[in-house]
């Protein structure tokens, strides 16, 4: 276990676990890593030099090779937690934040847990009573299920389609961030030519956006039958194993480009606080808009007003918004 933490809170973390364990010390004992306001240098033992602070953190919690990361520093702060979390893709790691920590620097807390004497709340699960939890996730499956269903025979031929059409994989994969930032595989029905990442330098330089996003009318790199596969948005109905697998969710946030989220500042990393969706108020209000200000203008509302009406409602709202293919590029 890793917890990071301060000076201050040091002795009584340590109490804390000690009397979780009967007063004996565990083996192996938990890595505490050294975190204060201002610190470019959290410290595990000795101090570990790197300029950019979150990747100096991530750093660091590799080299202690454990699973489970609490964060307790009251120092710390969310924009921080998301950018150490976004760094990890394909690895095992649990994160968690102090139940008090949370609530100083998110909000209310509606589900946590414990970890020996230490309440936690785990920010791979959503921050949701556990009745709404449940409710959300056996919506997503039912629904999925259903859609897996009757777009079974659209899922035969496309892929059929796409060989036949274009050279390379069917299915895109693109690392995403989700729920806090946590990054996952999403898939997609293939719409561009191959190497089609590689070619992204010459529309756009990331470094230089405005804002940290951006989406082409006209993009050359799409394939003519990419073209009606977005039109259409069936590129997106590989989607539906995302939400079984639990990356995503039917309704909530639209996930983005990892490379894109790291841009973000703290405003714009409040939408990672729930898991994202295939479709949300964001998607049906301003399908096709650009403008970030705008994006984050219907996350937040989603955030504040969820509940299992608003989803259906939006579900109802996404056929219509479809079938119009206003917006879908």
């Amino acid at each position: 276990m890793i917890i990071v933490t301060d000076k201050i809170l040091e002795k009584e973390i340590k109490e804390t676990i000690l009397k979780s364990q009967g007063g004996k010390e565990a083996t192996p004992s938990p890595r505490i890593i050294f975190y204060t306001a201002g610190n470019e240098t959290p410290q595990k033992n000795a101090p570990y030099q790197q300029s950019n602070l979150s990747q100096q953190l991530s750093a660091v919690i590799n080299g202690c090779k454990s699973e489970n990361v609490i964060f307790a520093s009251p120092n710390i702060t969310y924009n921080v937690i998301t950018d150490v979390m976004l760094n990890y893709a394909e690895k095992p790691y649990k994160f968690n934040v102090l139940k008090s920590l949370y609530e100083k620097i998110v909000g209310q807390v509606r589900a946590s847990s414990k970890i020996g004497e230490l309440c936690v709340v785990n920010l791979l699960k959503e921050n949701l009573p556990v009745t709404s939890r449940w409710v959300k996730r056996f919506m997503d499956i039912f629904f999925s299920c259903i859609m897996g269903i009757l777009f079974l025979p659209v899922l035969v031929i496309v892929p059929i389609l796409i060989k036949l059409t274009s050279k390379g994989p069917v299915i895109y994969i693109q690392m995403r961030a989700g729920l806090n930032g946590k990054p996952f595989k999403l898939y997609k029905f293939r719409t561009m030519v191959l190497d089609a990442d590689k070619l992204l330098g010459n529309y756009v330089d990331i470094n230089q956006l405005k804002e940290p996003v951006y989406k082409f009318k006209n993009d050359k790199r799409v394939t003519p039958l990419g073209r009606i596969l977005r039109r259409t948005s069936i590129d997106e109905l590989p989607q539906i194993f995302n939400v079984l697998k639990g990356d995503i969710s039917l309704v909530g946030p639209r996930p983005e480009d990892v490379k894109i989220v790291k841009r973000y500042n703290a405003l714009f990393k409040e939408r990672l606080l729930i898991k994202p969706g295939v479709t949300g108020l964001q998607q049906i209000n301003c399908r096709g808009n650009t403008s970030m200000a705008e994006r984050i203008k219907y996350d937040k509302q989603y955030m504040e007003n969820q509940s299992l009406w608003l989803n259906l409602k939006i579900l109802a709202k996404t056929v219509k918004v479809v079938l119009s293919c206003d917006g879908a590029w």
